[in-house]
Parts: structure tokens; sequence; C-alpha cells
């Protein structure tokens, strides 16, 4: 008969044996002021996977042009779209949290945080080791694969590791971009909230966040990604709307490089010269709204459309933490936790 593990007296106590789930998603600055755009700014273009160019020349561009002038028009969008509860894209994802934590129960403790900024992923993970969670699904809320924003977060992930010198088991939560879950979940949340306008749209715009085109010779699989999703779900929604045209478009674009086309407001100005008078937008890309959604799409994608003509114009909402985005995301992470 195997005796019991009996701790010494003075054994200190030691919490182990918890799972968690860390959803993380990109990053937003602590307030919308330029000292702290600045700040997040640093962070995020210092990143080899974003800004693929040697330090050498990228040094000198990013700190002796891009954060003594961008930080002041960055916190101008960011003022525009921020709330009581500060960042949107933080708000939301806590909000994500919160109802994960509730769906899933009290087996599982679920926290969130952000590659750039704050919380950082490094005090998250210490938080729930200490909480005695040794068991960990880190998952990045990104739907389409990308160095600069998947691998990113793994890279960040590597360095907190390396600080710990007692080390949770990790997995982590893999693309979902052609999931069942991921394109029912967007089907039905765009479709009510097309329903739910005051007109019918001639056309829907799905905008992705745009990457520099050479990332796609180099073999990042995004752009691939972003086309089977607007694939998959431009089939599902032409059953509904025959008579809706789909188009697929990349926004944000940064710098003089040439990035994944057609760009979001070149075919919002094309659109409207065209003669369309009636279109909606929407990010399904983003898991959450953020500065791209609310300030980007919503208010300068707006001026361009009716500066060229256009009339009614629409940014539906991300998944955020509807029900359709909640349940994909218990349905994903459930998944991912089998056996633990």
């Amino acid at each position: 008969m195997t005796s019991p593990d009996i701790r010494p007296v003075d054994h200190p106590a030691v919490a182990s044996g918890g799972v968690a789930v860390l959803l993380v998603n990109l990053g937003t600055p602590d307030a919308p002021t330029p000292d702290a755009v600045r700040r997040y700014l640093a962070e995020f273009l210092s990143d080899k996977r974003v800004v693929e160019i040697p330090a050498i020349a990228w040094k000198p561009i990013l700190h002796g042009i891009i954060l003594r002038t961008r930080p002041a028009k960055s916190a101008h969008a960011y003022a525009q779209v921020w709330t009581e509860e500060g960042s949107p894209l933080a708000a939301i994802t806590a909000a994500q949290a919160r109802k994960l934590q509730g769906m899933l129960g009290d087996g599982v403790r679920v926290d969130w945080a952000m590659r750039y900024g704050n919380p950082s992923i490094p005090s998250k993970l210490k938080a729930l080791m200490d909480a005695g969670c040794d068991h960990i699904l880190v998952a990045p809320l990104y739907p389409q694969y990308s160095g600069a924003t998947t691998a990113s977060v793994m890279d960040k992930l590597g360095d907190a590791l390396r600080d710990l010198r007692w080390q949770p088991a990790l997995r982590t939560l893999p693309p979902y971009f052609d999931d069942a879950a991921y394109i029912g979940a967007l089907e039905a949340d765009i479709a009510a909230q097309v329903e739910g306008l005051d007109f019918a749209p001639e056309v829907l715009l799905l905008s992705f966040h745009g990457m520099p085109e050479r990332t796609l010779h180099l073999g990042d699989p995004y752009h691939c990604h972003c086309r089977k999703t607007a694939r998959l779900l431009g089939d599902r929604l032409a059953q509904r709307y025959p008579g809706l045209r789909i188009e697929t478009t990349f926004q944000s674009r940064f710098g003089r490089a040439k990035w994944l086309e057609p760009a979001t407001e070149t075919v919002l100005e094309e659109q409207a010269k065209s003669g369309t008078r009636r279109l909606a937008i929407a990010a399904p890309g983003f898991s959450a709204d953020c500065v791209e959604t609310l300030e980007e799409l919503a208010i300068r994608g707006r001026e361009v459309f009716e500066a060229a003509g256009g009339e009614r114009y629409a940014v539906l909402s991300c998944l955020n933490d509807t029900r359709p985005g909640m349940t994909m995301l218990e349905a994903l992470v459930t998944r991912e936790l089998s056996g633990w």
C-alpha cells in the first residue's frame, strides 16, 4: 500500500494544480494622451515582428521622426473613442474574460492581457502561477495567423517564461480563421446587425487589418487566412442576401511600402464614385472593437465615403462579448482545454 504524501510541518504552502485561460489581444495606450501613446508606440513599433526592417535603419526613423510626430495624431484618434471604462479594446477584452469565466465555472480561472501595454503578458502569467495555475491555455484573439500578431504573442510568452524558475504547462489556441464556430458566429452576428439597419446596403465590405505585401511573399499565411474567412463568410451571407455585393479589403496602411490590396479607403471612395449609395462594413478579423474600427472605419471611413458621393454608411460591431461571440469563444477554449 502506497503511503500518503505527508508534507513536513515546516513545509510552506504551495498552490498548484489549477487550470487557467489567458486571453490576449494586441494592446492599447494607458490614456488618450501623446505621452501615453508615445510609450505604447515605442513598444509596438520596436517589435521586430511588426517592423521587419534592420534596427540600424529603423531606429533613427522611429525615434527621430515617428515618435516625435505620430503620437499627437494617434492620441486624437484614441480620444474620439475613449470611454468611461478606458480603452474600448481593453474594456471589451476584460468583459470577454468575465463572461467566459462565468461560462466555464470555478474549475478554470480566466484572465486577460495585452501584447503591448498593460496588463502585460509577463505580469498576468506570474499572477496565474502565484494563484496556483500551472496549466495555462494562452489564447491570442487573432482569428487569422500572422507573424506580427500570433507569433509576437508567442515571443513575449517565451520572454516571460525565461524569468520563471517554475514554468507552467502551456497550450496555445490555434488560429480559427476557418473554424465552423467562428464562421457561424460571424454570420449570425452580421446578419442580425444588417437586419437592424434602417437601410438595405448595396455593398458589404469585409475589412481586415493590412500587412505589408512582402510578408505574403515571405511565407506569412495571413493573407490566405483572411481570404478564406471572407470566402466562407461571404458564401453564407450570399445565401441570406442574394442581392448584396460582398468585397474584401485591407485597412490601416502605414509607411511607404506596398501593402495588401485593395485598400479599404480606396474601395470606399471608388464605390461611392461608381454609384453605390448604401454601404455597410464589417471587420471580421478583429475580435473586439478598437481604434481601427471605431475611429478609422466609423469616422474616417464615413468621411471618405460621403465625400465621394455615398449617402448611407454603417460600420457593424465586432463580435466583442455578444452572445454569438462568447458562444464561439467558449467552444474554442473548451476544446483546447480537453484533458486538463
